[in-house]
């Protein structure tokens, strides 16, 4: 009987993993949000940021992301939201995060970005997480 109830324990769809991923909202001096533009698929516009790899902190995960996509070092960060999309198994982290002043000159060395600005307004062809956090921050900085 044990092994009966084993193979069902085995068997069941009971998987509580969910791939985190965190996101950086840098605001230059006039209140405008540094987006990315990703080469693959629709090539979307998002905010910096990416997947969290196993054994590493969110922080260092986006710091390291940071750095990949814009050039930028960061320092202050903050937790803001989170936006959990249950269905897809995933939930992104967005910090407000600060540019060390020494690296305020951007690239985009990742071959994973095809365009990098700031921005006023959130462009049509956005991500998912990057509509779900302008809407909400939007709202904050608003009141």
């Amino acid at each position: 009987m044990p092994t009966d109830l084993m193979a069902k324990r085995v068997r069941g769809a009971f998987n509580p993993k969910k791939e985190v991923s965190v996101m950086a909202w840098i605001e230059d001096d006039k209140g405008s949000v540094l987006l990315v533009r990703q080469v693959v698929g629709q090539r979307l516009w998002t905010l910096p940021g990416g997947k969290v790899k196993r054994n590493e902190s969110l922080k260092a995960a986006l710091k390291r992301e940071v750095r990949e996509e814009t050039g930028l070092d960061i320092n202050a960060i903050a937790y803001q939201q989170m936006y959990d999309r249950p269905k897809r198994g995933a939930v992104t982290v967005l910090f407000k995060v600060s540019v060390k002043r020494h690296s305020a000159r951007m690239h985009f060395p990742a071959a994973e970005i095809a365009d990098i600005g700031f921005f006023d307004r959130l462009p049509s062809n956005a991500t998912p997480s990057a509509k779900f956090f302008w809407k909400s921050e939007s709202s904050h900085r608003l009141h």
